[in-house]
C-alpha cells in the first residue's frame, strides 16, 4: 500500500519507524521546496540513501575522508563507466583491492547516518513511500547510485546515532569542563549566564530539563532519543525508598508548567509499581500500567491519560539503580513498538553518567563520550 502525506503530520522519526515496525520493502521520497531525499528500505531495514540538502557523491566522501586517492578515484571511474555493464563505484574500488568490504560499508552507513540527521530537522515537506512487491524486491535499488548497503541498517540504528549527532551540535555552543546550570538556557535565549555555585549538582533546569552538566546532558540525550519514540517521558533519580521526577518530555498538565510538576513528583518505591518492578528486577519492564496506588497516582501527576501501555527502563550506575526512564503514548493508543534501541541509548547514558562520577571521585574533569 501506497503512503504519502506532510511531514507537519507524520515526521521523519515516526515514518522510518512506522516502516521499520511494518518491516515495509520501497522506497521513501522526502521532498520540500529546495531539496529532497530518497530512502529505499527492504523488510524494514535500509538498504539506500541519497540527497539531502548537502547531496554528496561516494567519491567525494572517500576522496575527503583519504580513503581513496584522487587518481585511484578517475581510474576506478574509468572502469565503472567502461560500457561492459552496470557496475557500482562500491564494487569497482573492492576489486582493485583499493577498499576493504568494512571499510566501504563504514562509509554508507555514515553517509545513510548524516542523511538521517539531516532530515530530523525536516518541519515542514511532503513524503511518498511506494512499496516493492514479488520480484521487484530482490532488485529494489539495483537502479540507483551508490550508497547502497545490501545488508540494511535498522532505521531504529540510524535515528538513534542522529539523535547522539545533533547532541553533540548543540553542545559544541558550550564551553569545554562542566558548565554551570542553566547555560544551555541562557546561551538559547541570547543573555548572560546567573551566577552558580562552582560544583553543579544535578538538578533540573527551568525547562523539566537537566542542568547542562556532562551527566545531566547523558539524561537529556537519553530523553531527546526517547521522544523520537514515545509521546511523553519522565526520568526519575532513584533515591533510596523513592524516586524523584528530574527530567521530562510531552508532559502537559492544565495551569502549570510541566517542569513544576515533575520536579514536585516523588514516588514511593515500597508500593507495587512498574518503577518497582524496574528498580527491584534491574530489567525493562513493558506492559500495561496496573490500577496500583502508585501508577494510578503517577498517571494523574502526568495528566491524567489513559495509559494503555508503559516502559520502565532502570539506568544501573555501579551496580545500583540509580535512574528510571518511564514513558508511554497517551493521550492515544499507539502500540510502543520495538524498544530495543532506546534500551541501548538507556545503557550508554548510565555508562555516561558512570565515568562522569569516576572522573569527579579522582578530581578530574568528565569529558564527553565519544
Amino acid at each position: 500500500m501506497s503512503l504519502g502525506g506532510r511531514l507537519e503530520t507524520l515526521d521523519v522519526s515516526a515514518l522510518l519507524q512506522t516502516l521499520a515496525v511494518g518491516n515495509a520493502s520501497g522506497r521513501l521520497t522526502i521532498s520540500r521546496l529546495t531539496s529532497h531525499a530518497v530512502l529505499v528500505l527492504r523488510r524494514g531495514r535500509v538498504v539506500y540513501a541519497a540527497g539531502g540538502s548537502a547531496s554528496d557523491t561516494l567519491a567525494g566522501c572517500l576522496l575527503r575522508a583519504g580513503l581513496v586517492s584522487e587518481q585511484d578515484l578517475v581510474v576506478a571511474l574509468e572502469r565503472q563507466h567502461d560500457g561492459t555493464g552496470f557496475r557500482r563505484l562500491g564494487e569497482v574500488l573492492l576489486d582493485m583491492g583499493l577498499l576493504s568490504e568494512g571499510t566501504l560499508d563504514a562509509a554508507v552507513r555514515r553517509r545513510m547516518q548524516e542523511l538521517v540527521t539531516d532530515l530530523l530537522g525536516w518541519k515542514t515537506g511532503f513524503f511518498h513511500f511506494e512499496p516493492a512487491t514479488g520480484s521487484r524486491e530482490a532488485s529494489i535499488e539495483v537502479d540507483l547510485g551508490d550508497f547502497v548497503l545490501p545488508s540494511g541498517v535498522p532505521p531504529q540504528e540510524l535515528l538513534m546515532r542522529a539523535v547522539a549527532a545533533l547532541d553533540r551540535r548543540d553542545q559544541s555552543t558550550i564551553p569545554p569542563g562542566p558548565a554551570p546550570p542553566g547555560l544551555r538556557e541562557a546561551l538559547a535565549a541570547g543573555r548572560p549566564p546567573e551566577k552558580t555555585p562552582a560544583t553543579p549538582e544535578l538538578t533540573p533546569s527551568p525547562t523539566g530539563s537537566f542542568a547542562a552538566d556532562f551527566m545531566g546532558e547523558a539524561v537529556l540525550s537519553l530523553l531527546r532519543f526517547a521522544a523520537q519514540i514515545l509521546t511523553r517521558a519522565v526520568v526519575f533519580a532513584v533515591e533510596g525508598a523513592e524516586a524523584r521526577g528530574v527530567g521530562e518530555f510531552g508532559v502537559t498538565t492544565p495551569g502549570r508548567t510541566a517542569s513544576e510538576v515533575v520536579r514536585e513528583t516523588v514516588l514511593p518505591l515500597r508500593e507495587p509499581s512498574v518503577l518497582r518492578l524496574a528498580v527491584e528486577r534491574r530489567r525493562s519492564y513493558v506492559g500495561p500500567l496496573e490500577p496500583t496506588h502508585a501508577n494510578l497516582l503517577l498517571a494523574s501527576l502526568l495528566g491524567g491519560a489513559e495509559v494503555r501501555e508503559a516502559v520502565a527502563i532502570p539506568l544501573v550506575v555501579r551496580g545500583d539503580v540509580r535512574f528510571v526512564l518511564y514513558g508511554d503514548n497517551a493521550p492515544g493508543s499507539r502500540p510502543l513498538g520495538p524498544l530495543d534501541t532506546l534500551e541501548a541509548a538507556a545503557a550508554r547514558a548510565a555508562r555516561v553518567v558512570e565515568k562522569t562520577l569516576a572522573a569527579r571521585d579522582q578530581g578530574n574533569e568528565p569529558t564527553p563520550a565519544p
